[in-house]
């Protein structure tokens, strides 16, 4: 019986049933006919014009540094606070500072 209990055969046995209700929904759900409106493009009212819209990597660097302190605080986090820790805030400073100047001198062009 406690082998019943355990996270992994639970999951399994809610997988099992959120899919058959899936399929019982897909059944017993009315028939809709396809029609070309439905796949169409359509904002605030007007069409969009086709085509595709290019990638634009404007904000990128905000992204990335984004991700760098999140990654960051993770491992500041993680480190149990004893005489390891400064190693963290010092890394952490380290980050800060390249960041400083990477938005700083980021849209400068060197003679």
């Amino acid at each position: 019986m406690k082998t019943l209990l355990t996270p992994v055969v639970v999951f399994m046995a809610f997988l099992i049933i959120s899919y058959i209700l899936y399929r019982l929904g897909g059944v017993l759900a009315p028939k809709v006919p396809k029609s070309h409106h439905k796949l169409s493009p359509y904002a605030c009212g007007e069409d969009l014009p086709g085509g595709k819209t290019p990638p634009s990597y404007v904000l990128f660097h905000v992204a990335f540094i984004f991700t760098v302190f999140h990654v960051a605080i993770l491992l500041l986090a993680i480190v149990p606070s004893s005489e390891d820790a400064i190693y963290a805030l010092i890394f952490l400073a380290g980050l800060f500072i390249s960041a400083v100047v990477l938005f700083t001198s980021g849209g400068e062009a060197s003679d």
